[in-house]
């Protein structure tokens, strides 16, 4: 116990390795937050313009592991077998190569293939997607304290070597886009061939396009919104202690990008702190997109209106579906703070009826999902505990 506290002093940020006892000790400080922000008790209602990301714990932090933390779980860990390659996590992104191998972004080790053939080093790695055979983009997201510069990037990798394509902590701290202050947590990209990617910024809130020369355009902006803090106060019993209104305005948070057969972008949402459930949206946004904002601009609207917790991935399958992974149903605050949860599920749903359908739940901490070439589903699973983190096939 005196060792997790040493620990956690040290890396000094919201961050868990799905350990209760850690998670206990840092369930605290988010309390701290939570009655000394600008936001009081009292308050009834809430200005959006007056929210500022340093109000609340900020979910795109805890979702990204510290290097430091990698460490010492390497150190710590021997790492898992998954169907013959062995991980470290935590795992935070799964994706197909050209030839069919499934690749996994796993932080404390690099981009591995579940053969155990493919091994690029690369600590840090948030997500990948391939471009062709041995190239593909990949994504190093925040690795520090909000509002750190730890080398958020996007990166070419082309023959096991990588090469940074863009600074988009830079671009941030200059250009802020949704006004809340400096916060970079590059943790999705979406390939849109070898001259250009798309990357969701989640501690940014916005959807960027970078090109190979490493220009980077604006394509929207998430808004925040105002949810209920039920959930929240369930899982604290925080009606005991009187810190919050039945609403606060919320944080997008984005966390998957995946380009549709119809060429438009899907962008999923975490949905930020209080964690509400049946809050997180999915925005379908133009191609011809540029500094939309996102529920007033037709070119970003929302393709789903709520209903789904936490989303942490998406997918799109060969059938024209839209799968939809949510990290746990009781929303990333259960299992990422309180150390619980009851598991994530997999929705199959179908864009033009709005309609969904479980195909996969009571997955512990699942982060990722992706399609092999022959229709298998796989996901990660234990995805965010070093030494335990795994991918495994998924019946659907």
């Amino acid at each position: 116990m005196n060792e997790l506290i040493k620990q956690h002093a040290t890396f000094g940020h919201l961050k868990i390795w799905g350990n209760i006892l850690l998670a206990l000790i840092c369930l605290p400080l988010l309390f701290v937050s939570c009655t000394d922000s600008s936001i009081s008790p009292t308050e009834s209602s809430l200005e959006l313009k007056d929210l500022k990301k340093s109000d609340f714990p900020d979910p795109s932090a805890v979702l990204t592991s510290s290097k430091s933390s990698i460490a010492a779980a390497m150190q710590k860990h021997t790492g898992s077998e998954s169907n013959g390659v062995n991980l470290t996590g935590p795992l935070f992104d799964l994706a197909t190569a050209p030839n069919g191998d499934i690749l996994v972004a796993d932080a404390g080790k690099g981009v591995v293939s579940l053969d155990g053939k493919t091994h690029i080093p690369l600590m840090g790695v948030s997500t990948v997607a391939p471009i062709g055979r041995n190239s593909m983009w990949a994504l190093e997201g925040l690795t520090g304290p909000p509002g750190a510069d730890t080398g958020q990037g996007i990166y070419r990798v082309s023959n096991g070597t990588k090469t940074m394509i863009a600074d988009l902590f830079a671009f941030e701290e200059t250009n802020d886009p949704d006004g809340a202050g400096v916060d970079s947590n590059p943790y999705s990209v979406a390939s849109l061939g070898g001259k250009a990617a798309l990357v969701a910024d989640a501690g940014g809130n916005d959807l960027l396009r970078v090109d190979n020369q490493g220009k980077i355009e604006l394509v929207a902006l998430f808004p925040n919104e105002l949810v209920s803090t039920a959930n929240f106060q369930e899982l604290t019993g925080c009606p005991t202690l009187d810190c919050l209104p039945p609403a606060i305005p919320a944080q997008a948070v984005p966390t998957s990008v995946v380009v549709g057969a119809d060429g438009y972008y899907y962008v999923s949402e975490l949905k930020g702190f209080p964690a509400p459930t049946n809050a997180s949206n999915i925005w379908r946004i133009s191609p011809d997109a540029s500094g939309a904002m996102c529920g007033s601009s037709p070119d970003c609207m929302k393709l789903f209106d709520g209903g789904f917790t936490s989303i942490i991935d998406m997918a799109f399958g060969d059938n024209g579906m839209l799968y939809v992974a949510e990290i746990d149903e009781l929303s990333w605050f259960a299992v990422e703070v309180v150390g619980g949860g009851v598991g994530g599920t997999i929705n199959r749903c179908d864009p033009e009826t709005l309609t969904c359908v479980e195909v996969a739940t009571g997955i512990p901490i699942l982060t990722a999902i992706a399609f092999g070439k022959d229709g298998s589903l796989w996901a990660t699973k234990n995805a965010l505990i070093p030494g335990l983190a795994e991918v495994i096939e998924v019946p659907y």
